[in-house]
């Protein structure tokens, strides 16, 4: 249990990270900067590094004589995301790079468009606030983009392409649900007014920024690895690609073994058609597949008694919303809001009427696979029992090692639970499982200019059988968030080692549902966290000691993946 000024002391630097965030403060049901958008200019950037510094030293200035161990976990994760939240804003500078302007213009939209927990007068006349301020925000938003990457802005440009489709739909849904008023009336006005603002800023992009804006990777190598070492994936660069490499290799032959089982002539490229073949034919098929298998997730889950379910907590599948398309080419999951009594996550499936070649992504099986990763037991059911943790500090926390890690730990621990455990579905988690992988190598390929953007899409169409255009908004999306996409394969990597080290540690009194609730409920740690989230417990609960990881995580991987456990 927290003591009384630890909680008032991350209460108030918890306080003062949303201030600087407006959207995110919405995300996460925090409603008092729901009017406003963040300030842009260099200066609150600035700012924002003064302060982490400060917050840092505050935080190892706490003296561990009064805390309880959880409380000293939380310091300690304080400092690590504040470090880590320093390396973005002084070394990567996306800020400096890429126009945020369009992205954070429609996510802080989309969070009280989408929500339905506030009156929709509230919602509407906040989302009215938020776009009066578009034209100033715009305008103080060029002073930071000062060093142009070609790619990051051409995805801004395409956000902003989408922007007027999403005002109409947001204007829609006003007058039908509140006709015409004062507060429509207002909302049209401000629309036409942040459309125009948005028209003149991306023109200026274009016309001005475009043509110094560079064509190389916006990383470089050294600030790659240090990010890798800060998210504490365990490996460095070197030994991910290896890792990656290795894996590839083991999940080729895999597949050939399962082609045999599969068609006659048993290549594996015919195998992995047919059951890519199996999808609805229009993508309101789509939707209710989607819709179905969440549901029979959800009941696998609790049968085999995988992980304890928060009551009132449902998924509802809807479309991606327009201007999210192009940086979500398939699906995505987002939880509620923490600070809310809503427990409903949404369902993002993207469609693509000018692509039909692209339903084949979304085949029964690997539906039913990405049901498993984004639904039960996988980012839904993650998110909402993370939101149950009373920690201010953990409400920053967004670890990708565990957050990614785990919703692809699932499809593999679902599946070996025997949720589609046939040929054919371990081929369909195969194909996924794959792409995940291909995900490692172009990531260290890119930081190092190995391979291009263009490079990367062809490795997927080669290596996964990807759709050609889906293959290159993947890419983009490598490019797009460092580090992030690697996370997915060595997070799950990370995880199973330390359910091996808690099996052996607990023996007989090892239960699934134990370690999933107790990583769950935990809120979105890092994995070398949740060891010590896991160690406490198993120290109060089980008088166990768990003890440091048995091996290097590069050591324990080659010897998994040599064995042929990926």
């Amino acid at each position: 249990m927290a003591t009384n000024s630890f909680l008032t002391l991350t209460e108030s630097i918890m306080e003062e990270i949303l201030s600087w965030n407006p959207s995110y403060a919405t995300h996460l049901g925090v409603h008092k900067y729901d009017h406003l958008l963040p300030d842009p200019s260099p200066e609150s950037y600035e700012h924002q590094v003064k302060r982490l510094g400060e917050f840092i030293e505050m935080m190892q200035g706490v003296s561990e004589c009064t805390m309880a161990p959880d409380e000293i976990l939380d310091r300690d994760l304080a400092v690590h995301l504040f470090e880590l939240r320093l390396h973005e804003l002084l070394a990567l500078k996306h800020h400096e790079r890429m126009s945020l302007v369009a992205d954070e213009i429609c996510s802080s939209l989309f969070y009280l468009f989408a929500r339905e927990h506030l009156r929709i007068e509230d919602r509407m006349e906040r989302i009215a606030s938020r776009l009066e301020k578009v034209p100033r925000f715009a305008q103080d938003s060029m002073r930071c983009l000062v060093s142009p990457y070609r790619l990051w802005n051409e995805v801004s440009l395409q956000t902003g392409a989408a922007f007027p489709s999403f005002l109409r739909v947001i204007e829609g849904m006003a007058f039908e649900k509140l006709g015409d008023c004062d507060l429509t009336k207002r909302l049209t006005a401000a629309s036409a007014k942040a459309e125009k603002a948005l028209e003149e800023y991306d023109r200026w992009l274009k016309e001005q920024v475009m043509p110094k804006a560079v064509d190389r990777y916006s990383v470089s190598q050294g600030a790659f690895d240090r990010y890798m070492e800060l998210k504490q994936l365990g490996v460095t660069a070197d030994q991910a690609l290896e890792i990656g490499q290795e894996s590839i290799k083991v999940i080729n032959r895999m597949k050939a073994d399962l082609a045999r089982k599969i068609v006659p002539s048993g290549d594996a490229h015919e195998a992995m058609e047919k059951v890519k073949a199996d999808h609805p034919t229009e993508f309101e098929g789509v939707l209710k597949a989607y819709r179905d298998s969440i549901r029979t997730a959800r009941e696998f889950v609790i049968e085999h008694e995988i992980a304890t379910m928060p009551i009132g907590e449902k998924l509802v599948v809807i479309e991606t919303p327009g201007f999210m398309r192009h940086t979500t080419p398939f699906a995505a999951q987002i939880e509620p809001g923490k600070f809310t009594t809503d427990k409903t996550g949404l369902f993002l499936v993207t469609p693509d009427d000018s692509n039909p070649a692209l339903l084949k992504e979304h085949s029964y099986l690997g539906i039913a696979n990405t049901s498993a990763h984004e639904g039960y037991p996988g980012h839904h059911l993650q998110g909402i029992c993370g939101n149950e943790n009373p920690s201010y500090v953990r409400v920053l926390s967004g670890a990708t090692d565990f957050g990614e890690g785990w919703a692809l730990y699932c499809e593999d621990m679902m599946l070996s639970l025997g949720y589609n455990d046939t040929p054919e579905g371990r081929l369909a988690q195969l194909i996924d499982l794959k792409f995940r992988v291909v995900r490692v190598v172009a990531e260290v390929k890119l930081s190092r200019g190995e391979m291009t953007v263009d490079d990367v899409a062809d490795m997927l169409v080669r290596e996964c059988c990807m759709e050609e255009r889906a293959a290159h908004s993947e890419a983009v999306c490598y490019a797009y968030s460092p580090t992030y996409y690697m996370s997915y394969y060595l997070g799950k990597l990370k995880l199973m080692q330390l359910k091996d080290d808690v099996e052996k540690a607990m023996g007989r009194e090892f239960s699934l549902r134990f370690f999933h609730d107790t990583m769950l409920y935990a809120g979105c740690l890092p994995i070398d966290y949740m060891r010590r989230v896991l160690a406490i417990k198993l120290r109060e609960d089980y008088g166990i000691d768990l003890g440091p990881a048995s091996e290097p995580l590069f050591e324990y991987s080659m010897r998994r993946i040599r064995a042929g456990l990926v």
